[in-house]
């Protein structure tokens, strides 16, 4: 189904979608930043990246580990003093996908019952918020027009 680590990231952006709500703004500022915040949160938990499709932080961790380590260079190769530039050995072409940067959103791991449950409670939250600060009379408004 899911792992401990998604599950994790999509509470997390959940509760910092609710903590949106103390945000010096408008109600609308806030439902928008919160929405940001957890639909920033979802595309964490989904993504994956590279050709063997990890996610984020095992992506960054190995990229820094690549920046950071020594590089192995070897300049006294036989013959590299006797290379001719009229003669250019023959490269076979490479196989793959060339300088594709591959992306994923890991749907099939993760599903999308998570996703969903986070989504749901985040906007009974605001709703009970938008209750709370006069959504009551708006819809009562809107009641007795109709």
């Amino acid at each position: 189904m899911f792992n401990d680590r998604d599950l994790m990231i999509l509470g997390s952006g959940a509760l910092l979608a609710v903590f949106c709500l103390f945000l010096p703004f408008s109600f609308t500022g806030k439902v928008v930043a919160g929405m940001l915040v957890l639909m920033g949160c979802m595309t964490i938990a989904l993504l994956r990246l590279g050709p063997d499709r990890v996610p984020l932080e095992e992506w960054v961790l190995r990229r820094t580990r690549f920046w950071l380590g020594t590089r192995h260079f070897v300049f006294q190769r036989p013959g590299w003093k006797d290379r001719n530039p009229d003669f250019a050995p023959e490269r076979a072409p490479a196989q793959g996908r060339g300088n594709v940067f591959p992306v994923h959103l890991a749907f099939g791991e993760v599903g999308v019952y998570p996703l969903v449950t986070a989504f749901l409670a985040v906007v009974g939250v605001y709703f009970v918020a938008w209750i709370h600060k006069g959504g009551a009379e708006e819809i009562s408004r809107f009641f007795l027009l109709h």
